[in-house]
């Protein structure tokens, strides 16, 4: 989209004609002088904040502005220029009242339509688990680890079944698939698909539902059973090329890391005790690289004596297109590779790898 100047909403093809669809209307307390208001959406798949719509807040707080039906049926997050704080809305048909303070934006109360209410209802549950978070993480002595992790375990279940309640009462609702996409990142393919069958067919051409879906595909073939997407990238000496393919007949340990992720270079010495004790038996290791600089790369890789394979794009970070084509959200990511390119296994790390490499070379022992 293209931003026509001053404050006005952004270009849409056949926009200009459509009436007000949705208005927002309301009053934030604190504001001392006439201010800019931005609409925006994130952008998703790690892309920038898509900007809306701009409109005018006044010295006392008050304001007014209107959307079409366009861009309604998705939230948004609403910001006031050069302060902080912010709180999302949902933009559908009628109007939408908010009531805040600019000191605590993220405490807004919106409401006026089913959806809103409907998210101000989450906006509640959500503040209630932060408090009882809060008081574990600062209670210093009051709780042993063993009771946090408890509370956290519980936690985590509470906000499952609210966002299940959600997706399985509301089918219709755009609230529930936007709280069901929220451990997007955290979620096995699975678990993905079990939750576009809950909003398909009412959403199957929504932005959200498809961000879903396109993380599912992606997941779905990278996870055990399937080959390992191939790749050709450049090697530490900028000039030389390696494939994944090529190295066919025998077991991949594929890692992905980067120079400047911590825990990452914490693996590297354990990555260096596993490739010693099984490369002679057919294991060989890849570290594929996150890194943009060919410097920092060259430096971490001797600094750490990782005298495996290296590889990299350089483009750096989740922008790489290798990490976008084996769906990296966080590093280290690891996967294991079988002699004819098939996934045995990913995600896993320390004391499961290690087993998992002690039982696959046990077995191909005894053929």
């Amino acid at each position: 989209m293209v931003a026509i100047a001053g404050l006005s909403l952004a270009v849409v093809p056949g926009m200009a004609a459509e009436q007000p669809y949705c208005v927002v209307k309301g009053k934030i307390d604190g504001i001392s002088k006439e201010s800019r208001i931005i609409v925006q959406r994130n952008g998703g798949d790690h892309g920038a904040d898509v900007r809306i719509k701009q409109a005018v807040i006044k010295a006392d707080g008050a304001f007014q502005f209107t959307l079409p039906e366009a861009v309604c049926n998705q939230l948004y997050d609403f910001r006031i220029e050069g302060m902080r704080g912010s709180f999302i809305f949902v933009a559908e048909k009628g109007q939408v009242k908010v009531a805040g303070d600019i000191k605590k934006m993220y405490m807004a109360e919106v409401s006026g339509t089913p959806e809103n209410d409907r998210w101000n209802d989450y906006q509640h549950f959500t503040r209630r688990q932060t408090i009882v978070s809060n008081d574990m993480n600062m209670s210093g002595d009051k709780y042993s680890q063993e009771e946090k992790a408890a509370i956290f375990n519980r936690l985590q279940s509470e906000s499952k079944a609210y966002a299940d309640s959600l997706a399985n009462n509301y089918p219709g609702s755009i609230v529930a698939l936007y709280v069901a996409k929220m451990p997007l990142m955290m979620m096995k393919h699975s678990r993905i698909d079990s939750v576009l069958n809950v909003f398909a067919p009412h959403f199957s051409r929504h932005p959200y539902y498809l961000q879903m879906k396109k993380r599912a595909d992606i997941l779905r073939k990278v996870a055990p059973g399937a080959i390992a997407p191939d790749f050709n990238v450049l090697q530490p000496d900028g000039k030389s090329k390696i494939a994944l393919s090529s190295f066919r007949g025998k077991y991949v340990m594929l890692d992905f890391w980067a120079s400047w992720c911590v825990p990452c270079r914490a693996e590297n010495p354990h990555t260096k005790q596993l490739y010693e004790k099984y490369r002679s038996r057919g294991l060989e290791v890849i570290s594929f690289s996150l890194d943009h600089e060919i410097a920092l790369w060259r430096e971490a890789i001797a600094k750490d004596g990782m005298t495996w394979k290296n590889a990299s794009d350089l483009v750096g970070g989740l922008k790489s297109p290798v990490a976008k084509l084996y769906g990296i959200d966080g590093i280290p990511a690891i996967w294991i590779i079988d002699p004819k390119g098939k996934i045995i296994a990913e995600g896993v790390r320390g004391e499961a790898l290690e087993a998992l490499l002690t039982s696959i070379f046990s077995q191909e022992s005894k053929l």
